[in-house]
């Protein structure tokens, strides 16, 4: 991953760790990373593009995979050279049985063994193998409170990839500063602005941007206003924030305004530049919190 003429944004820093990781398995200088962030943080196509920069042959398993299934998979890749990537499992970590064999899989003194005893135990599978497999993780939420998945957690590289919304929009701003195919950097600027706007109550996804250009260029074609549009897919999207974050948020940018407001009192311009060069949000957010406070305080 490389970063050219400017300063590397949130979202990739925390991107470049992971793919750092994603090189320790790669390279066999540790056997298991578990990643753990919402959806749409980039984690799988991160490990993905690292894993094929790093020559590494990889199996995906994205879906549902019974314990015996699980098992069969792992004595397949018992000794083989692949990594073994499972992505959106988030149910395994749930089922005592399959945590059982992750724990085994992934841990052992000396050697890692994994054992399944079991009367419908087909034929052509031991009831008890080693292995010498590596293994990468992503999930989306994982369980609470429960000692078995953190007797997995603890035989793993672990890292949390959480994302905040001025993360995620700081990103999108640098993703949409060239325009899109139909959507000129004015309008795409513009459509950022408006998920920085009405996006405080929901937690947002990186994958949000690409349907907002889709649902703006659509719209534009149509000579309708894409942003009716654009605001019932916030309204769905994601969980709510808590009324606390926003509020912190607000308070945050009232301060740094207050900040710049005594540091460039004859110059709202200078204000303006100042405010963004130390939010990182754009002009038009300087504008909605200049009028907020304005409104809060009668001025």
């Amino acid at each position: 991953m490389n970063f050219l003429d400017r300063e590397p944004t949130s979202v990739e820093k925390k991107q470049y760790t992971l793919a750092n990781m994603t090189k320790m398995i790669a390279q066999c200088q540790y056997h298991s990373l578990f990643c753990i962030s919402g959806g749409g943080a980039g984690k799988t196509w991160t490990i993905g593009r690292t894993l094929n920069e790093q020559g590494q042959d990889w199996f995906l398993i994205n879906s549902h995979c019974t314990a015996l299934q699980l098992y069969r998979l792992l004595f397949l890749n018992r000794q083989n050279n692949l990594v073994l990537f499972f992505d959106d499992c988030d149910g395994m970590y749930r089922s005592a049985v399959h945590l059982g064999l992750l724990r085994s899989a992934l841990y052992g003194q000396p050697d890692r063994i994994v054992t399944y005893h079991s009367s419908q135990l087909p034929d052509d599978l031991p009831s008890s193998f080693e292995t010498t497999s590596r293994f990468i993780f992503c999930a989306n939420q994982v369980p609470k409170k429960n000692p078995m998945f953190d007797a997995v957690l603890t035989r793993c590289l672990v890292y949390r990839m959480d994302l905040s919304n001025d993360e995620i929009v700081e990103q999108f701003r640098v993703m949409s500063e060239n325009g899109y195919p139909g959507c000129s950097p004015e309008a795409a600027a513009e459509i950022v602005d408006f998920i920085e706007q009405h996006g405080n109550e929901r937690q947002l996804s990186m994958r949000l941007l690409t349907p907002a250009i889709r649902i703006y260029k659509f719209c534009t074609e149509q000579v309708t206003d894409w942003r009716p549009v654009l605001l019932a897919q916030l309204q769905n999207l994601g969980r709510p924030t808590s009324g606390t974050k926003r509020s912190n948020g607000h308070a945050k940018d009232a301060r740094i305004l207050k900040q710049a407001q005594d540091k460039f009192p004859e110059s709202v311009q200078d204000q303006q530049t100042w405010f963004c060069s130390k939010t990182n949000k754009s002009r038009a957010t300087f504008y909605r919190v200049l009028s907020r406070c304005r409104a809060e305080h009668g001025v």
